[in-house]
């Protein structure tokens, strides 16, 4: 009996770590439009980013700036790791994220066209508490 609460309280510390609070923010999002130049984008939607097991488990704070283009569609296209710290720690939940973003088309002349060179900074920092 007395190994099964001790299995029990090891899992749930263990699940209290997994679930500990963290933020991500991303910051401002503008780009620019051939024979415009620059513009901002609205976004209308995101998912949540997940913060790496590996990094938690370390206590590790990061950020990744991406640069992409958004699609007629609203969508996220053709996304390029600018910077990363620390070093691939965040990549690859950062660029599941971007898969998740949604920003309202830039019209011009009543018509959807592609935004280029948008930057965006996800950041990864571990909540004390």
């Amino acid at each position: 009996m007395i190994e099964r609460k001790i299995v029990v309280g090891c899992f749930c510390a263990l699940l209290a770590l997994a679930m500990a609070p963290f933020s991500v923010s991303a910051a401002s999002y503008g780009g620019q439009v051939d024979g415009v130049g620059d513009v901002k984008v609205e976004l209308l939607e995101k998912g949540n980013p997940v913060f790496p097991r590996r990094a938690r488990s370390y206590g590790i704070s990061g950020e990744v700036v991406i640069r992409f283009n958004i699609d007629t569609e609203g969508n996220a296209a053709s996304p390029v790791i600018v910077e990363s710290k620390p070093r691939r720690m965040f990549d690859r939940s950062a660029m599941r994220y971007m898969q998740t973003l949604k920003f309202s088309p830039y019209m011009d002349g009543g018509s959807p066209v592609v935004v280029k060179d948008v930057l965006i900074t996800v950041s990864y920092v571990l909540a004390e508490g």
